[in-house]
């Protein structure tokens, strides 16, 4: 066999099973995440695997039995990865690409709570192209909070449905909405039924949100260096603290603003903005102003803060009342999700 046919047979075979490394230039990771000999893991929502390359045909490397990503091909999404019931590592994403540069994106629509994900980089018919990679938004946000900020249920319309995570989508989270009005980049870190003060069961792990804000999962205590720096903080959190009564007032205040003291500490440039949230009412539980009382602690963590030389900003959404129907276990809908992250991108371009 001639010499120049047979390095464009073995040329051809090393195009054909090209696997790229999660940690090659071509590849980013948007995301807290930790190496793990040749993987990276992670866990919380909205982490989101991209890669640019020249070719024809891509697979990803995944592990993450139980979680349902997003799937974008050069900004057009494809259907689910839908691992809730997968325990697959090799995933073919498209094939028979028309010749050219492509960028695809798998991001985690589900938390912590549905395990982590073991990522392995790409399998790609092709070459990569880091100078391809889509420019980094200016904007970056961390949004810290509950089922809320995760989009728990928010892709359901039924309130008497439970926890599903073909139902949860963090995307479309209000915090999700925030993202694409200002163009952002969004990461959460976001647990549901924890609290800033107590969660909203006795039982199980007691962990609440402020214990994993260092973290890079709920399920690993592996650290995080924090090397990403937010424009904006948002904390999201309260409802849970009010879900068996009223809480503690000076012991949740003091969670408050112990927490965000923390998140100063880490983060000395961003604005940093607490919310409640918009499943609390004045009538649940029952006998309890949840509301107002939530209201009332964060304004006073505020105050407190203030005194202690720390500047927050303070925003409420407006309450869910049923006229734009409700996800499921009462979350926010889809509708309410997107008027609520309208609402805080608009706050959100009046502070920064």
């Amino acid at each position: 066999m001639p010499i120049y046919l047979l390095f464009g047979i073995l040329v051809n075979s090393v195009i054909a099973q090209t696997i790229i490394s999660p940690f090659d230039p071509a590849v980013r990771i948007n995301g807290r995440f930790a190496k793990e000999a040749g993987i990276a893991r992670a866990s919380f929502s909205g982490v989101e695997f991209i890669i640019a390359f020249e070719g024809t045909e891509a697979s990803v490397l995944l592990k993450s039995p139980g979680n349902v990503f997003s799937v974008a091909l050069d900004g057009k999404q494809l259907p689910l990865l839908d691992l809730s019931a997968n325990a697959s590592e090799k995933h073919l994403i498209a094939k028979n690409l028309a010749k050219g540069i492509h960028i695809i994106s798998v991001a985690k629509r589900t938390e912590s709570i549905q395990g982590d994900a073991l990522f392995k980089g790409f399998e790609i018919k092709g070459v990569p192209k880091k100078e391809a990679l889509p420019q980094k938004p200016k904007l970056k946000i961390e949004f810290l909070g509950n089922s809320i900020t995760a989009g728990y249920g928010v892709l359901d319309s039924v309130k008497e449905h439970t926890y599903s995570p073909t139902t949860q989508d963090v995307f479309s989270s209000y915090a999700g909405v925030v993202a694409r009005e200002l163009k952002a980049e969004m990461r959460t870190v976001a647990f549901s039924g924890r609290g800033v003060f107590r969660n909203n069961s006795d039982s199980g792990d007691p962990r609440t949100l402020p214990e994993f804000f260092s973290y890079i999962s709920v399920n690993a205590k592996i650290p995080w260096d924090f090397s990403w720096q937010p424009d904006i903080a948002v904390i999201e959190l309260g409802t849970n603290d009010f879900a068996l009564n009223a809480p503690d007032s000076a012991g949740f205040v003091n969670s408050v603003v112990k927490f965000a003291k923390q998140i100063r500490e880490k983060y000395p440039k961003a604005k940093i903005i607490i919310t409640d949230g918009p499943m609390l009412n004045d009538f649940w539980p029952e006998g309890v102003p949840s509301l107002t009382l939530c209201r009332k602690f964060l304004d006073a963590a505020k105050s407190e803060l203030a005194k202690q030389g720390i500047s927050v900003h303070r925003f409420s959404f407006s309450p869910q009342d049923g006229s734009l129907g409700y996800g499921a276990d009462w979350h926010p809908s889809k509708k309410q999700a997107e008027k609520n992250g309208k609402e805080l991108a608009e706050f959100i371009g009046s502070v920064y």
